[in-house]
């Protein structure tokens, strides 16, 4: 079995069918980073170029494992944010039922949203508790804290949809800049003894429309055997490995996604109506986001920070789609019940 080692270029060649031999491998990846699994069912994930190093990117998903409508995390560009207040949310994400469409909404003023999304339902609890104390005749109380307005969003806010090609394909598509990426899934991985075999592999590599290579996936086959790993204190106690995802040259080599390139409009700045409050929530996978910035700033690399976050999506969704035969069987029972 293919090893994790970093520095190790990958036996993956576009040109090549998943269980074929490559003739010409990738060069070495340009980028490559761990995923690890945190507590129970998988509800915070980190990327990291090391078990030893500080995280690069953090998911928090309080419902991994239940319903569409509950499944809501939140990609972090650093460390763990319960530990690092410097961690920035640089996306959030909904889906739909079964994992076949993805909506997300990418970039530094995401962030921002959260922000004010949080203080609109702050404000909303102090006025909810006012009321129940006047019904009751009881003199209003002040705010244990001091209650912020919400604040314009200047970062950017750009709409990412990924979907998969067909409801039997594990092929998932999104596109970026005018450009289209498929995340497909790849034998090259496997042993070559094995490599022919069919439905063995959960690996994954992302391709571009001219089929180059822009990253791959190598899962851990071994994880759930292995005892996690452990450090002495926070941020991240115990973890445990997942795979490894390799960014390789050509996901560089490509222009940074200009704001009149990504075929959304929007103005620069999402104002904050005090009389009118803005929706901050982000709605349904098929309704149009209101939170729009495309010509807000970002502090990254949006190519990386879209690859890393689909690459995640992709991964948790091979995953759960292996449970949700039990999931189905879970809502006929609750239907009947009722």
């Amino acid at each position: 079995m293919v090893g994790f080692d970093n520095g190790e270029a990958s036996p993956l060649d576009a040109t090549t069918t998943p269980h074929s031999t490559p003739n010409t491998p990738l060069p070495p990846p340009q980028k490559s980073l761990q995923l690890y699994k945190r507590l129970a069912f998988g509800r915070k994930h980190l990327f990291t170029p090391s078990s030893s190093e500080d995280a690069q990117y953090f998911v928090i998903n309080p419902v991994p494992h239940k319903h569409a409508n509950t499944w809501t995390p939140v990609f972090y560009r650093g460390e763990n944010p319960k530990y690092t207040p410097t961690s920035k949310a640089i996306a959030r994400i909904r889906r739909t039922g079964m994992w076949n469409s993805f909506r997300i909404e990418l970039g530094d003023g995401v962030d921002e949203v959260l922000e004010n999304k949080r203080r609109v339902k702050e404000r909303k609890s102090y006025e909810r508790k006012q009321r129940t104390r006047k019904r009751f005749r009881m003199k209003e109380k002040p705010p244990k804290k001091e209650l912020e307005d919400e604040k314009d969003v200047t970062g950017l806010v750009m709409t990412l949809k990924m979907k998969r090609v067909s409801f039997l394909k594990r092929t998932l598509k999104w596109e970026l800049e005018g450009q289209e990426y498929q995340w497909k899934g790849t034998r090259a991985f496997l042993p070559s003894g094995v490599r022919g075999w069919k439905g063995i592999s959960h690996d994954l590599k992302l391709v571009d429309s001219n089929n180059h290579v822009i990253a791959t996936i190598e899962k851990d086959r071994w994880s759930c055997f292995r005892p996690s790993e452990r450090t002495d204190g926070p941020p991240n106690k115990k973890k445990s490995l997942v795979g490894v995802l390799r960014i390789y040259p050509a996901a560089y080599t490509k222009a940074a996604p200009e704001p009149d390139q990504l075929k959304q409009a929007s103005g620069t700045t999402i104002v904050a109506k005090q009389d009118e409050p803005h929706c901050w929530n982000m709605g349904e996978v098929g309704e149009e986001s209101q939170n729009l910035n495309i010509g807000g700033s970002h502090s990254g690399n949006v190519t990386e920070d879209a690859i890393g976050l689909t690459g995640w999506i992709a991964m948790e969704a091979e995953h759960r789609l292996r449970h949700k035969i039990i999931d189905l069987l879970e809502e006929i029972a609750e239907e009947f019940k009722e």
